[in-house]
């Protein structure tokens, strides 16, 4: 019995000072934790309160690039490793414009860099200014961000775009902007698992950065961000169409598709722009944008992709940013016009212009869709359209050109209204015509609400010759109603 009672005694007393020793252990810890704790607390304090820095050029406010924050795994992927939500800190340097002092409703982003054969970037900026209404203009900033590593080159650029664009600069509408290609990740030795074969691994991966540096530079410009490419048309009235279909949807939603087209015309709210910014840069060098933008929305709950028909953005570059690489992708579902196209009386057209390939007058015709397409244009040239029954015309659209074909309008011309409808050898005609208007920079308008007057026929009639080939893509007439 003893012997059993003193065994118990000491395994009890030495569980009690391993207790103790236990308890003091912990204590340490807790102060060390503490201590740990204290330390990052203020250094997260330090780095809330750092924002992007901004560069305006020939001025001294700069950013130092060690404030960038990157933490590369060994596999050189990056990952930031501050506020997930905020901006990234990347130093910019505008080479044209301010940011306007108001927020508007939509900014345009456009990553641009130099290709050897074909440039494509005026034209489409021209494109974007021209399709819009003067209301319109009023809604949008346009972002150009020049992601050339060579300075000088982005300059000879900035210059180019300042001699054709000075109005839309100086109202706050345009902003050129550059970047230190210095605090990109590394682009080369990358997996080539998700690129395809087309050796570019590197020329993608950057074009990802690209994309990330410019979402990061806009988000809070706007209400929303619309990435384009800088090859590309628009169009018309593409704003005021975007802007209607968003505020008419209802169901929340991360991207809104345009155009059928990789990265173009993709829609998003400025308030994710930190987290796709934050996105493209941890995949950067996993896939192309296009299915990292994919990947994104997926990422936000929307599981499919949510497209816009018609398309309002079409691809025209055949040269694309890699330099080498020729595309020919076009978007089968764009339609330049997509406003109100007025009333579509029975018509059939006849014209004596040499048509190319398969662009007939019917396709133009009202009610077409389509467009007709000729060549060899003289000063007798003609393109009448008959009415199946009288109508009474209160306004008249005649639109020849497009935004990917802006040479082939009509130059020297003029509009006349027609009575008594006649056949003749080149088809259907009138017996006598009257002159209403002549064409504008290769468009013709009337509009006459008062008008009685009934007309059979409606003859463009061509005054002098054109080298250029004529492209008529609409004819609109809105009828008096009975």
């Amino acid at each position: 019995m003893v012997m059993k009672y003193r065994s118990f005694q000491m395994p009890l007393a030495h569980y009690w000072g391993n207790v103790s020793r236990l308890f003091l252990l912990l204590g340490l810890l807790s102060i060390l934790f503490a201590i740990v704790w204290k330390q990052n607390k203020d250094k997260c304090k330090c780095l809330k309160g750092k924002e992007p820095g901004f560069v305006v050029a020939n001025e001294q406010n700069t950013m130092n690039l060690d404030d960038i924050i990157w933490k590369k795994s060994q596999r050189s992927n990056v990952s930031v490793i501050e506020n997930a939500m905020g901006p990234l800190p990347v130093q910019y340097t505008y080479l044209l414009g301010s940011p306007p002092l108001k927020k508007r409703f939509l900014t345009i982003g456009i990553s641009s860099v130099h290709k050897v054969k074909e440039e494509y970037l005026l034209k489409t900026i021209n494109s974007i200014f021209s399709h819009c209404s003067p209301e319109e203009l009023q809604l949008i900033t346009l972002v150009i961000y020049l992601a050339n590593n060579n300075i000088q080159l982005n300059e000879q650029s900035a210059r180019e775009i300042e001699a054709e664009f000075s109005a839309h600069i100086n109202s706050g509408r345009l902003l050129v902007i550059e970047s230190s290609l210095a605090g990109y990740p590394h682009l080369s030795t990358l997996e080539a698992s998700h690129w395809g074969n087309e050796g570019k691994n590197g020329a993608r991966a950057k074009q990802n950065v690209d994309y990330a540096y410019l979402v990061n530079f806009c988000a809070g410009l706007s209400d929303y961000y619309l990435m384009l490419e800088d090859d590309i048309v628009c169009a018309t009235s593409f704003v005021a169409i975007i802007q209607r279909y968003v505020r008419q949807r209802e169901a929340p939603w991360t991207t809104i598709a345009f155009s059928r087209l990789g990265s173009i015309g993709k829609l998003y709210h400025s308030s994710d722009l930190y987290k796709l910014a934050r996105f493209l840069l941890l995949f950067y060098d996993a896939m192309p944008a296009d299915w990292l933008l994919e990947a994104f929305h997926r990422s936000q709950a929307q599981e499919h992709a949510i497209m816009f028909r018609p398309s309002l953005f079409q691809h025209i570059g055949r040269v694309s940013s890699f330099h080498s690489m020729e595309t020919q992708f076009k978007d089968p579902e764009f339609e330049e016009d997509n406003g109100d196209l007025g009333d579509f009386p029975l018509a059939s057209c006849f014209t004596n212009i040499p048509n190319f390939s398969n662009y007939m007058p019917s396709d133009v015709c009202p009610p077409g869709r389509g467009v007709f397409w000729g060549k060899n244009i003289t000063s007798k040239s003609f393109f009448t359209v008959v009415f199946a029954h009288p109508i009474v015309p209160q306004k008249i659209q005649i639109h020849t050109g497009s935004a990917e074909y802006n040479q082939d309008i009509l130059y020297d011309g003029y509009v006349e209204k027609g009575r008594l409808k006649v056949h003749s050898h080149d088809g259907q005609t009138c017996l006598t015509f009257q002159r209403i208007g002549v064409f504008k920079d290769g468009f013709f308008e009337m509009e006459d609400k008062s008008s009685e007057d009934d007309i059979d026929c409606l003859r463009i009639q061509v005054t002098a010759p054109q080298k250029q080939w004529l492209r008529i893509r609409r004819i609109s007439i809105w009828v008096k109603k009975d």
